[in-house]
């Protein structure tokens, strides 16, 4: 299941998943996600639908495992990240880093995560919910832990969580146009001084 980050699936299969993730967000662009039709998406991926039903078997199903793969590596790249590490600033800037990644070098499957969490299934939304708290509370330790240390200065932690996530994913935007010139960890480090330096001049 492409949902789950760490899967045994063949690269090959993964990156088809990928591209269709890809594709089947173009088409909500196109014509909604209620109008999109399982026939409609495998003319455009340019396959026969019953290869494409190999790979998912519905629409919600495409949806679910967008907004699933992404939460689950992005909570993953955090996870990875951290281990060694204890810098707070450090460690949002990775963060920062992960989201734009695949902002970069997904931006269809990544703007459907933006765009459509209100179409998921009742079941499916509560499922994402609890990978979005999760995340959620991992990058508010980092920056509690980031207080508690004194690296950071003593702010309202949940407003510096909502405006840290706001400025990564808002990023969806605007940034897949400039990932050419300006790669995700150049970027990211950009975008987390806005919130590490702050805009006042001392």
């Amino acid at each position: 299941m492409m949902g789950k980050a760490k899967t045994t699936m063949t690269p090959e299969h993964s990156e088809k998943r990928l591209k269709i993730f890809d594709h089947c967000a173009d088409l909500f662009d196109k014509v909604g996600y209620y109008k999109m039709t399982m026939q409609m998406l495998a003319d455009e991926a340019g396959m026969g639908k019953p290869t494409l039903y190999h790979y998912f078997p519905s629409k919600a199903a495409i949806l679910f495992e967008m907004h699933q793969t992404h939460m689950e590596l992005l909570t993953e790249d955090i996870e990875d990240t951290s281990h060694g590490c204890t810098d707070a600033a450090s460690l949002l800037i990775r963060a920062c880093t992960s989201t734009l990644r695949q902002i970069a070098e997904h931006p269809g499957y990544v703007r459907a995560f933006m765009d459509h969490y209100g179409d998921l299934q009742d079941e499916h939304r509560g499922q994402i919910r609890k990978l979005r708290d999760k995340y959620l509370k991992r990058i508010r330790k980092i920056i509690t832990d980031g207080m508690s240390s004194g690296a950071f200065r003593d702010n309202d932690p949940d407003i510096t969580v909502f405006t840290f996530l706001g400025i990564c994913n808002w990023a969806y935007k605007w940034y897949p146009r400039m990932a050419s010139e300006c790669p995700p960890p150049e970027m990211a480090e950009k975008l987390c001084r806005v919130i590490l330096d702050g805009l006042v001049a001392r």
